[in-house]
């Protein structure tokens, strides 16, 4: 990594900035996590505690053996749909919901006309009222709402100025559902880095940096951090020699990112599970050369994890779909398309198909199909919850009577 970039690095995320309507100036800290695989057996699950560590080799999994991979719809069980609708509310069309836990969930709000932008909101999961938050972007008239997370006790999002492709991280507290104190700068970048990909958990805010892959610093090294309240600085956990695979995720207090690995033996995606308390790794598994994967997290002691493409090569991984299992398998499999992480809680699994969402339990070795809801639109409903959660939460474009697209609907399922 240029000497240059290392200094960028330190002005950027390491020079956390009060903002107008801000926190108290907070200073982010760089520091140094590097992970490394241990060597050893694997097994299907993981121990799964905290701070436990698993046996990994690091080499990559090209999986020929077909017993181990074990096909949902040809070796489970089909049965009736196991979980029930808690909880329904209508938003206003164009609403889209994020839960990443708890009782809450951040909305990236509608426009109420062609000329005003969107807003950002939450919305109690236990009540379904809602209120906007963030009327107008912080950083003024050139800037728009990009994207948002909220957990309990912190609200992150992203402002971007889309004539310049340039945009700011920002995060603030959160109490009961309302913001507290005032919004802190995390980090920022221009055109030639890719808006962050982020996520929060507790108090944390978890985010990737990451050069544009056809930008003129594409050479440069990607950087996952984190930041959470009462820091003085952020933590650099990882850095990747080349861009990350997938979204930064976190499930049961562990991180998954899916940095580029081996990197003097070709291109190989190391799905890794960090302990969000420390950095320390505890889990990996290497993709075969060339494949990358579309979505992974970390929960109940193994990964879940997905590959967009037939890649027609690299053995069983190699295949489109939705997998379950850790280095040396077996392997569950869903053979169908991909198109959201993958939430759950214990051995039950919910995967997004096309219209509707499959519930894999793999200890009872059955699925079964939650449907989506009357009058929603071709693609179904979406997923807003990610990894181990005590509530499902999902958002689908419903119709009104007229036959066109009315609201958007959230539902909640409480999983035991």
């Amino acid at each position: 990594m240029s000497s240059k970039h290392r200094e960028k690095l330190n002005q950027s995320p390491a020079a956390s900035r009060k903002v107008s309507g801000g926190f108290s100036r907070r200073s982010l800290f760089k520091g140094a996590a590097a992970a490394t695989a241990a060597l050893g057996a694997v097994s299907l699950a993981g121990c799964g505690s905290k701070g436990d560590e698993q046996q990994v080799s690091g080499e990559p999994q090209v999986i020929t053996d077909d017993s181990k991979i074990v096909n949902v719809t040809e070796e489970f069980k089909s049965v009736d749909n196991p979980i029930a609708v808690q909880s329904a509310w209508d938003l206003p069309l164009g609403t889209v919901p994020f839960h990443s836990e708890g009782a809450w969930a951040a909305l990236l709000e509608a426009p109420s006309s062609a000329r005003s932008v969107n807003t950002l909101g939450i919305i109690s999961l236990a009540s379904g009222a809602r209120t906007t938050l963030i009327p107008q972007p912080i950083k003024g008239g050139a800037y728009g709402f990009h994207d948002v997370r909220c957990s309990e006790t912190v609200y992150a999002w992203i402002e971007m100025n889309y004539a310049e492709a340039s945009w700011v991280l920002l995060a603030q507290e959160l109490q009961n559902g309302a913001l507290a104190g005032e919004a802190v700068e995390l980090d920022h970048g221009n055109a030639d880095w890719e808006p962050a990909r982020f996520t929060v958990a507790g108090g944390h805010v978890i985010w990737q940096k990451m050069p544009l892959a056809s930008g003129s610093k594409r050479a440069e090294f990607s950087h996952c951090y984190s930041w959470a309240f009462g820091d003085a600085k952020a933590k650099d956990l990882y850095e990747s020699p080349g861009r990350f695979a997938t979204w930064p995720r976190v499930s049961g207090g562990y991180l998954t990112i899916a940095p580029r690995v081996n990197t003097e033996e070709g291109t190989f995606y190391g799905i890794t599970a960090l302990d969000l308390d420390g950095g320390k790794m505890v889990d990996q598994l290497v993709m075969p050369q060339n494949v990358s994967p579309f979505e992974a997290v970390y929960m109940n002691g193994t990964f879940a994890f997905s590959v967009e493409a037939n890649y027609g090569y690299g053995g069983g991984l190699g295949n489109m779909g939705t997998f379950i299992g850790r280095e040396g398998g077996p392997f569950v499999y869903l053979s169908r398309e991909p198109l959201a992480c993958v939430a759950g809680k214990g051995s039950r699994y919910l995967i997004k198909a096309r219209s509707s969402h499959f519930v894999v339990d793999t200890e009872a070795k059955t699925y079964a199909i939650l449907p989506a809801p009357d009058k929603a639109t071709d693609y179904g409903d979406y997923p807003a919850s990610e990894g181990e959660t005590d509530r499902f939460v999902t958002f689908a474009t419903v119709r009104g009577d007229n036959g066109l697209p009315a609201a958007a609907q959230v539902r909640v399922f409480p999983l035991a």
